[in-house]
C-alpha cells in the first residue's frame, strides 16, 4: 500500500489490515463500520485506504437495535419520516426505498402528506440490511466480526489499544471507536426492594409483552410525559385499555407535533453566536415570532438546531450549564418531536379524559397490599401519596455516563475526561478522545449521544449519520492513517508530514 499523502499523518507501507475495533452495536456503531467501509472503498490522490479488521462488541445477539429500535410493537414509530432517515445524506431516498422494497408500510404509516413514519422495528431491520450490503460491496477489503460480550477496559499497548473483554478475551486493536449509545434509564426515585421485585413495577417499557399483565381496568401510573410515553400510551390505547392512566412529570411537557421541516443553517444569519443563554432563548423567541404565523415555530427550532455546533462552542461553560438546567427540557420537546399518528392518538385520548397528565414530580414508590404506592410532589413542595395498579418509567435516557463500567474505567485511568458540561466524554471535533489533561489519545474515539456535551446535538439517528459521513469525508485520515516506524520515514519526509 502506497504511502498517505495526508499533510498530518504518515502511514506506513504495509499488506495488514486496519484493526478496528467498535464498541457497541446499536445505530451509532452500526453506522460508523457503514460509512468507514464506504470510505475505505475510495482512492485519494492516488492512495487507497487500508484493508479493515472490525471487531465489533455488542451483548446483545441481534445488531442495529440498540433501546430505540429493539422494540417489537407495529405501533411504536420513528418520529421523523423515511425520507429524512436515510443513512447516506448524498441519498436521501435510500431508506424510504428499501422499506418499500421490502414491504414494511403499514397502512397507518402514512401520513396526509405522503411521508412515511415506519415502525422502529422496521427502520432496525432497515439499518443492519445497509450494514450487510456494504460488507458484501467490499469483499474481502473488510473483515468483520461480532463478539457478543461487553468491553471492561481498553487500555494501551505497543501497537496502539487493547480491549479487554468481560469473558476474558483480549483484543488488539488500531482504532477504537466508543459508540455506545443512550445510557439505560436510571430510577427516577427511590424504590423499595420489595416494589422492584413487583412485576407490576415495569422498568423497561421496551421489554418484550411488558404491558401483556397489565389488565384492562388496571390503574396506571406512567412516570414521564415525553416521547416514551406517548410509545407507552399508544400501547394501552391499542389493547383498549379502559382504566385510568396518569402520565406525570416536574414540568407536564409533551414532545410537539411536527410541521414544517427545514434543512436551512442559518439560524445565525450573519450575527454572532451568542455569549448566554438568555440572549440565545431571545435569539429563538424573535425566530419564531417572525416565522410563526407564515411557516410554524419548527422551522426556526429546525434552524437551531443545524446552527448548534458552532453556538455551543461559541457558548461559555457557565451559559453551557444554564442552557442544560433551565432551557433543555424545553428544547428536548420541540426538537424531538413525536410521529404525527401517535400525536393524534394521545391528544385524542387526553381530550376524551382516558389519560391524564399531570404537572408532578416523583419521591418515591414502596409495595402495599393494595398496590404500588406513589409519593408524589406538587410543584410546591407538597407531598400526596396514590397507589396504582401499575406503574412504568418513562423517563428516558440516563445522563450520568459515568455510571457505565468502560467508561468509569477510562475516566479513573486518566485515558478520558468528561466534557465541560459533564454530559458526555470531552472529545475534539473530529471526534478523538481527550485525556485527563487534556491531550488527544491517538486511535481512541467516542461517537453519537456521548458526545452531545462537546457538540450541542449529537443524539438523532440523522445527525449521527450525517456527521460519520462527513468525518469521514472530511478527517478519514484520522481513522484510516497508520503512524509509520521511524526506520520508514526520513527526516525530510517526517517534516514535511507532521
Amino acid at each position: 500500500m502506497k504511502p498517505s499523502t495526508s499533510p498530518t499523518i504518515a502511514v506506513a507501507e504495509t499488506t495488514d489490515p486496519l484493526r478496528i475495533a467498535v464498541i457497541g452495536g446499536g445505530f451509532t456503531g452500526l453506522a460508523f463500520v457503514i460509512h468507514a467501509i464506504r470510505a475505505s472503498q475510495k482512492v485519494r490522490d492516488g492512495v487507497t485506504p487500508p484493508r479493515l479488521q472490525f471487531e465489533l462488541i455488542e451483548r446483545n445477539a441481534e445488531l442495529g437495535r440498540g433501546i430505540a429500535y429493539s422494540t417489537r410493537d407495529p405501533l411504536h414509530r420513528m418520529n421523523v419520516p423515511s425520507d429524512r432517515m436515510s443513512l447516506f445524506g448524498s441519498d436521501r431516498a435510500h431508506a424510504t426505498r428499501w422499506l418499500i422494497e421490502h414491504d414494511t408500510l403499514d397502512s397507518g404509516c402514512t401520513d396526509q402528506n405522503g411521508a412515511h413514519y415506519v415502525s422502529r422495528e422496521h427502520y432496525g431491520t432497515y439499518v443492519l440490511a445497509t450494514l450487510r450490503d456494504a460488507l458484501a460491496a467490499a469483499g474481502d477489503r473488510v473483515s468483520f466480526n461480532h463478539r457478543q460480550a461487553s468491553a471492561s477496559a481498553i487500555r494501551a499497548n505497543t501497537s496502539g489499544h487493547e480491549v479487554a473483554l468481560d469473558n476474558g478475551i483480549a483484543l488488539a486493536a488500531d482504532r477504537v471507536a466508543l459508540c455506545i449509545g443512550h445510557a439505560p434509564p436510571a430510577l427516577p426515585c427511590a424504590v423499595s426492594e420489595s416494589a422492584l421485585r413487583d412485576p407490576a413495577l415495569i422498568a423497561n417499557p421496551w421489554a418484550l409483552d411488558a404491558f401483556k399483565t397489565i389488565a384492562p381496568d388496571a390503574s396506571v401510573l406512567i412516570v414521564g410525559t415525553g416521547l416514551t410515553m406517548a410509545d407507552c400510551a399508544v400501547s394501552l390505547l391499542a389493547r383498549n385499555h379502559r382504566g385510568p392512566i396518569t402520565a406525570i412529570s416536574r414540568r407536564g411537557l409533551l414532545a410537539q407535533p411536527h410541521g414544517i421541516f427545514s434543512d436551512a443553517a442559518d439560524f445565525l444569519d450573519e450575527a454572532p453566536p451568542p455569549q448566554t443563554a438568555r440572549r440565545l432563548l431571545r435569539m429563538l423567541r424573535d425566530r419564531i415570532a417572525r416565522d410563526e404565523n407564515r411557516i410554524g415555530w419548527q422551522p426556526a427550532v429546525d434552524a437551531l438546531r443545524f446552527d448548534l455546533p458552532r453556538i455551543w462552542g461559541a457558548l461559555p461553560q457557565r451559559e453551557k450549564q444554564r442552557v442544560i438546567k433551565r432551557l433543555l427540557p424545553f428544547w428536548d420537546v420541540h426538537r424531538f418531536r413525536v410521529a404525527p399518528q401517535v400525536h393524534a392518538a394521545l391528544q385524542e385520548a387526553i381530550d376524551s379524559g382516558r389519560i391524564a397528565i399531570e404537572t408532578l414530580g416523583i419521591a418515591g414508590i414502596e409495595r402495599t397490599d393494595g398496590g404500588l404506592l406513589a409519593t408524589l410532589r406538587q410543584p410546591g413542595g407538597q407531598i400526596e401519596r396514590r397507589t396504582f395498579e401499575r406503574i412504568v418509567f418513562c423517563t428516558g435516557p440516563a445522563r450520568n455516563i459515568a455510571a457505565d463500567p468502560l467508561v468509569r474505567s477510562l475516566l479513573d485511568a486518566g485515558r478520558a475526561r468528561l466534557d465541560e458540561t459533564g454530559f458526555g466524554l470531552d472529545v475534539d471535533v473530529r471526534s478523538r478522545i481527550r485525556n485527563r489533561d487534556g491531550e488527544l489519545v491517538p486511535g481512541l474515539f467516542a461517537f453519537g449521544p456521548i458526545t452531545r456535551g462537546t457538540f450541542g446535538e449529537m443524539t438523532g439517528a440523522p445527525d449521527i449519520a450525517k456527521y460519520l459521513e462527513n468525518l469521514f469525508i472530511q478527517a478519514g485520515e484520522d481513522m484510516f492513517g497508520r503512524p509509520a516506524p521511524l526506520r520508514a520515514m526520513s527526516a525530510s519526509r517526517a517534516v514535511g508530514e507532521s
